[in-house]
């Protein structure tokens, strides 16, 4: 399948009657952000204009993006699936040159159980594998069961149980989000399958351990986690529950080197989109990104050196939807 991402500038013209008259200002956006829905339909979205592109399926299979089991490389983007019908499990691997992407169904060994599948999927530069929180008896929602660390290869795809880490050992069954950073992955997940009441993990891939981390500054627990290349520190949003407002949320930073946390100010009230992804972070620009809702749909900017916090309102949200997440980027011609 190819994708051809094109700019989505949007210019202003003379009105309807005019002769001539003042124009509209033209609106130049400087990036282009590919959005995936769970569907597996792709989207481009300017960041100034807000402005939708359809960009087609990533495939015409019915298979169900698990939007936090998407990564990337600097070659390649990694988005896993599955059929439900079929209980089918693959990784969808996407050229980012060539823009193309081919399937590989995935093939898991006895230690994983019945019906395995992957809850959350992230990029080890180092390794150049990618690591995978895989539960078992995928279909079931909130089915106390093994819940697994594994090594994929990319180019295989076999998959490899890292040994004595399992995250069931302490009942969590739910992943919410993850983010690795050198050899640890840092996991929002839940006992409950509420996510109100998430913990932070890291676990360690070396020592083949894990820990629960403090959240002394946190009411409820912290989730769409991103980061900064380079920083000790983790960026997510935590749900506020003492609001009328629906699905509320607040940004967060959690310092990695003294287990604190840090609440960003924002102007005025925000919602979630999508609770289980994770919040992509543009290196170019300096800043995250991701989706909030303030009288219907935005892109959020947020800018760690600034502690700028911003909204571009999207037109024609028809094709959005709340599970949906940013994959990547690319610059606008």
């Amino acid at each position: 399948m190819a994708i051809f991402l094109s700019s989505c500038n949007e210019n202003g013209g003379i009105a309807d009657g005019d002769d001539g008259g003042e124009q509209e200002p033209e609106v130049r956006d400087e990036y282009n952000y590919l959005a995936l829905r769970s569907d597996g339909l792709l989207l481009s979205i300017g960041d100034t204009s807000g402005k939708v592109t359809n960009m087609g399926q990533l495939t015409q299979e019915n298979f169900n993006i698990i939007l936090n089991a998407v990564t990337s490389s600097q070659t390649h983007t990694y988005i896993y699936g599955i059929r439900f019908d079929a209980l089918e499990g693959a990784i969808f691997k996407f050229d980012k040159n060539l823009e193309q992407s081919e399937k590989f169904i995935l093939n898991f060994p006895e230690a994983f159980g019945n019906n395995p599948g992957l809850m959350s999927l992230d990029w080890d530069e180092s390794n150049q594998q990618l690591i995978a929180v895989v539960k078992a008896e995928f279909d079931i929602d909130g089915a106390n069961l093994p819940c697994k660390i594994a090594r994929i290869d990319p180019e295989t795809f076999e998959v490899i149980a890292v040994e004595d880490l399992d995250l069931n050992e302490q009942q969590y069954k739910t992943i919410y989000s993850s983010q690795l950073i050198n050899q640890k992955l840092y996991v929002s997940a839940s006992k409950s399958n509420s996510i109100i009441n998430t913990d932070l993990l890291e676990v360690d891939l070396i020592d083949k351990s894990f820990v629960t981390l403090p959240k002394d500054d946190i009411e409820t627990g912290i989730i769409n986690l991103g980061w900064k290349p380079g920083s000790q520190q983790l960026f997510g949003f935590t749900p506020l529950t003492n609001t009328s407002y629906i699905a509320a949320v607040r940004p967060y930073f959690y310092n990695l080197d003294d287990k604190n946390a840090e609440a960003i100010y924002i102007e005025g009230n925000i919602s979630a989109i999508n609770l289980v992804s994770r919040t992509f972070y543009n290196s170019k620009a300096g800043e995250f990104v991701g989706f909030a809702a303030r009288d219907g749909f935005n892109l959020f900017f947020f800018d760690p050196g600034t502690n700028n916090f911003s909204l571009t309102p999207i037109i024609d949200e028809d094709d959005l939807s709340s599970g949906i997440g940013i994959i990547g980027m690319k610059k606008a011609q």
